[in-house]
């Protein structure tokens, strides 16, 4: 993207066109485009001035407003504690905006072209899929807090050393095959 030009530098084409300066010897002089001084000198003529009152600032529009993002401040403050998909439940609730964000490998095309290559080169009989899936009765808790830069995390709490269950199922044709961990 091109960078923005200063005002005080639009101004000074505007004074130096009104002391008789062509538009080239200006674009010389301030080591600018003559397209840019077109532009300029052009807003000048039509508004009286030398920025476009009428242009919309660069830039995605805000996903939230400011009275949401205060509100999403007073619940980071009051549940420091919570998970991501909590707050953004949360935020729903009050303000009725579900925030989300698409993963970068998502891809229809990929995932055709996968899905495509798996039918033709492979039988069913030779696909197994597997997920490990777990239970856990230890404390529901992060090793880490989050926090400002320079700041400890505030929430502190009590960790239960519990038992943790792995099981390690596998999907085939023939059924679930599961192995305990």
């Amino acid at each position: 993207m091109a960078r923005a030009f200063s005002e005080d530098l639009k101004w000074r084409i505007i004074y130096l066109h009104h002391d008789g300066y062509s538009r080239i010897k200006i674009a010389r002089l301030l080591h600018i485009s003559k397209r840019t001084v077109d532009n300029i000198l052009q807003i000048y003529v039509q508004w009286g001035t030398v920025i476009n009152l009428w242009q919309k600032p660069p830039g995605r529009h805000k996903t939230l407003t400011q009275n949401e993002m205060k509100i999403l401040r007073e619940l980071i403050k009051d549940k420091v504690d919570w998970y991501l998909d909590e707050l953004v439940g949360e935020l729903e609730q009050q303000t009725g905006k579900l925030l989300h964000q698409v993963a970068y490998e998502r891809n229809e095309l990929l995932r055709s072209t996968f899905i495509a290559k798996v039918g033709r080169d492979y039988k069913p009989e030779q696909l197994i899929f597997m997920d490990e899936a777990s239970k856990d009765e230890r404390t529901l808790s992060r090793g880490y807090g989050y926090s400002l830069k320079n700041t400890f995390a505030i929430k502190k709490n009590v960790f239960v050393c519990g038992v943790r269950y792995t099981i390690l199922p596998a999907f085939s044709l023939q059924g679930i095959i599961a192995e305990l961990l």
